[in-house]
């Protein structure tokens, strides 16, 4: 299993830049190869909506967390075991440089638990008090690979599951979810179409209260026979 991380930019209504070079890496346990997110030189910082963090500090809270990160994906992968993806979290950082709220802006994870897993670990973060007299919002992200022991599963595309999403979307009114657009799920599949695993991404911290309720619906759906091993597919509400 590789974990890769990547870009700390910004996503807030400020003008964005990035920069930094990052700190090497922390210790992980034996078999694991961390590759960390190695942004361009400038000495420029991650601006927020109001206030400024250096990148180079944002790089050391979270690059100090990945093993943290990784015990996650770990632990899903007893429940599923061809767990991979990608995850990119959102902050916003209070000006005591806690985390008032981080959600999932981006996930290929399709597995709920580890996803809250990795959301939990992220929400203790300590950052350096934000700058310039407001808080920060700022986006950073990493990726797992496929173990090179477990086979990967059969990637569908959206289309081969979009008459079962059409079937299943008025249940999802339950979860408050009116207007498509905000999320991204990615499901396993098993053989016979059982969710083997569902998880969620989108737009917006408000949004974002409801992925618990939209996979848990999720799970019970039905999906076409992948045949003979599970296939993973991501795709749009």
């Amino acid at each position: 299993m590789r974990v890769t991380a990547w870009g700390v930019c910004l996503m807030g209504m400020l003008s964005a830049s990035c920069g930094g070079a990052a700190p090497p890496p922390p210790e992980t346990p034996s078999g694991v190869e961390l590759q960390p997110f190695e942004a361009p030189r400038g000495g420029m910082q991650v601006e927020g909506i109001l206030g400024t963090i250096p990148q180079r500090k944002i790089e050391a809270a979270l690059q100090a967390k990945l093993p943290e990160f990784q015990r996650c994906f770990f632990d899903g992968a007893s429940q599923v075991e061809m767990l991979s993806g990608h995850m990119k979290f959102y902050f916003r950082v209070g000006l005591d440089g806690r985390v008032e709220w981080v959600h999932p802006r981006g996930s290929s994870v399709g597995h709920r638990p580890t996803e809250t897993c990795l959301l939990s670990r992220a929400a203790r973060v300590k950052f350096p008090e934000p700058r310039g007299g407001g808080p920060a919002e700022f986006a950073w992200g990493f990726e797992v690979d496929n173990s090179d022991v477990v086979r990967a599963p059969v990637a569908w595309d959206a289309e081969q599951v979009s008459a079962v999403v059409d079937q299943h979307r008025a249940e999802l009114g339950a979860c408050e979810v009116h207007e498509p657009g905000h999320y991204k799920v990615t499901v396993y599949v098993a053989p016979g179409g059982k969710v083997l695993g569902a998880g969620a991404a989108t737009d917006s911290q408000p949004a974002a209260e409801r992925i618990d309720c939209i996979t848990e619906a999720i799970q019970r759906w039905t999906f076409p026979d992948p045949g003979s091993y599970a296939a993973k597919v991501t795709f749009g509400l």
